[in-house]
């Protein structure tokens, strides 16, 4: 009997703790860095449609997408960079039927050249969102040594 006990309370715990990691929570008290430089490399945590006042962006693969672009580009731009200097794209769907919708959204905000990208399907994505992509941005800061 004390087996059956102590296997249902852990199997609560465990249920509980796997629906408290998808509870919304402010950005700034989860453990990881926005982005975080690295000499002339800028590495960009992973973006979800979430504005910056906490709202989640959710009507489609398209729209979702478009905020994730525009939390790139508001991050490259604290930090002096600009989509132009994105060197590596990661993108995580939820189903890879969606590549499409998300490519036409993803594609509208380069100008010169894409970065090089890998792209994945089947992605289980926290707070049920359909879309995730993380960056590496290049930029070589030493253009201002050189005589």
């Amino acid at each position: 009997m004390r087996y059956l006990l102590t296997t249902a309370l852990a199997c609560a715990l465990f249920i509980s703790s796997a629906a408290t990691a998808q509870e919304a929570v402010a950005i700034k008290t989860l453990p990881f860095s926005a982005a975080r430089q690295a000499d002339d490399f800028l590495f960009i945590s992973g973006q979800i449609a979430r504005t910056a006042d906490g709202k989640d962006v959710k009507e489609s693969v398209g729209t979702e997408t478009h905020q994730i672009m525009k939390n790139l580009g508001r991050i490259l731009e604290e930090h002096d960079y600009s989509y132009d200097d994105l060197v590596s794209v990661t993108v995580w769907l939820n189903d890879i039927e969606d590549y499409h919708q998300m490519n036409k959204a993803y594609a509208s905000y380069f100008k010169k050249q894409f970065p090089a990208r890998a792209c994945t399907g089947g992605a289980q994505i926290v707070f049920d969102f359909k879309v995730e992509i993380a960056a590496i941005a290049y930029k070589d800061n030493d253009d201002d040594n050189k005589e």
